[in-house]
């Protein structure tokens, strides 16, 4: 069966202008595991859209050979309203211009909607009742309020991925590795996409906190239990994680095939598409994320990094100095950072000069999962 592509035409922003999604499908709805993947929801953020454009091609040529065996969703870019955002030539897509504040926060609560819905109609059956819940979600979402652009394109968004049993989230970080945000629910999944992707850090968390679109479709799974008993027997059946492709300026067609083919090996290993697997990394740092290390600022000035990414740094060490370049003694002006935590130094902003109090870079500390510290990696 060929790819279905889908044109949804969004509210209009202005008289005389017009947005509109593109939704790519493929599969059979209904039949296997479903996932969903999204590049770019923080508008400004591209190298998901480049990991998208190499795996469509990859996809159709796997549609062709009969190979997928689940239904899949790509939407190669996920927010036109935050694309179209410019001040003075540059892209300012991570928070809307309406005032509704970050695109990856405050998603919809699908809990308190569902779990009406669900009372006294779970049977028991594991399989009977994720059908019953992901129908709950479903019927949610499609009450959303669409008041706003922004309100209608997360309705959208939500309502092809809240019955998925994988999301994927492609984002990026301002210069970085690779790496994965995942909750501890689905921290062996994750792992086994780090290790497709060649990520080499995994940060995993139990509460990201703040209504990401990641957690907005993964956690109702376990947080349904605090409200409704009788699903105490639920899986954790939908995998949200968000992938922070490396930083900004990390565009090329080499990452993007490298990409596509680590989100391909992932859906063979998933069991949504039939063939062999090719993971690119054996080993992987799992950590908690509340051990990562959140470097700031001491003042506003022009910022000087003293690490590579990628080094494992120990506790004191120097990681950047921030300059006071309005000091009337430079040497005087020179404020050093450093880690708090011992780990791997994997992100820091792409810009030099920053406020006080800003965050800077970022440590992944080595308050590591026991089992992954001893090396109980996936079979690949």
């Amino acid at each position: 069966m060929p790819r279905k592509t889908e044109v949804i035409p969004l509210l209009s922003p202005s008289p005389g202008s017009q947005r509109e999604l593109i939704i790519h499908r493929y599969g059979e709805k209904g039949k296997g595991k479903k996932v969903y993947i999204q590049a770019a929801l923080h508008a400004d953020e591209w190298p998901g859209l480049m990991a998208a454009h190499h795996l469509i091609p990859l996809l159709d040529e796997a549609e062709a050979a009969g190979d997928i065996q689940g239904e899949i969703i790509v939407v190669p870019y996920a927010n036109p309203i935050g694309m179209a955002q410019r001040i003075n030539g540059k892209v300012a897509g991570r928070y809307s211009f309406d005032g509704s504040g970050n695109f990856n926060r405050n998603w919809a609560d699908l809990v308190s909607g569902a779990a009406p819905l669900l009372k006294g109609n779970l049977t028991g059956n594991v399989e009977e009742d994720v059908e019953k819940v992901r129908a709950a979600f479903r019927e949610v979402v499609s009450h959303q309020s669409c008041r706003t652009e922004v309100d209608e394109l997360r309705m959208i968004l939500m309502s092809l991925s809240c019955d998925a049993d994988f999301v994927l989230d492609l984002h990026c970080d301002g210069e970085a590795e690779l790496h994965v945000y995942a909750n501890q629910q689905h921290e062996d999944e994750a792992y086994a996409l780090c290790q497709d992707l060649d990520s080499p850090v995994l940060l995993i968390e139990t509460e990201a906190g703040g209504g990401p679109f990641d957690e907005a479709n993964s956690s109702p799974w376990w947080r349904l239990k605090d409200v409704l008993p009788e699903a105490s027997h639920l899986p954790p059946a939908c995998c949200a994680v968000t992938v922070e492709f490396r930083g900004l300026n990390d565009i090329s067609d080499e990452l993007g095939r490298k990409d596509a083919q680590g989100l391909m090996s992932f859906l063979r290993r998933m069991d949504i598409i039939a063939g062999k697997l090719t993971p690119q990394r054996n080993e992987v740092q799992a950590s908690f994320l509340h051990a990562t290390d959140v470097l700031h600022a001491p003042i506003g000035g022009l910022v000087s990094y003293q690490v590579e990414l990628g080094k494992q740094v120990k506790k004191g060490d120097l990681i950047a100095v921030v300059i006071d370049i309005a000091a009337e003694n430079p040497t005087e002006g020179r404020h050093e950072v450093h880690s708090r935590a011992n780990g791997r130094y994997f992100a820091q902003m792409s810009e030099r000069l920053v406020r006080p109090g800003e965050s800077i870079a970022k440590v992944a500390g080595q308050e590591i999962l026991a089992h992954r510290a001893e090396g109980n990696l996936l079979e690949a």
